[in-house]
């Protein structure tokens, strides 16, 4: 199991890094796209990223904060179940 969530993780880090790079080169044409009388400086460009990656942390935030609970009521009852059901077969010997 840990072996799963390990690769999972892995996946998923390779994948984000992925897509930070295709947005990075994509932003970068779309820059230099608009020609040098845009303000297209670099600053402009961090602090978009800054901007994009900080909005995805409090969604993914937000998400968690609206899972946790959902997932710890499933784990109680899946936990109380095989318990009672131990507990009945204990009997039942």
């Amino acid at each position: 199991m840990k072996e799963k969530i390990k690769n999972f993780v892995k996946s998923a880090e390779m994948k984000c890094a992925g897509v930070a790079s295709v947005a990075a080169v994509t932003l970068t044409g779309f820059a230099n796209a608009e020609g040098p009388s845009a303000s297209t400086s670099s600053s402009t460009v961090i602090t978009a990223f800054q901007t994009g990656f900080q909005s995805m942390a409090n969604d993914a935030l937000s998400m968690i904060a609206v899972i946790v609970p959902i997932a710890l009521g499933v784990a109680g009852v899946v936990f109380l179940s095989r318990k009672a059901i131990g507990w009945f077969k204990s009997l039942a010997k």
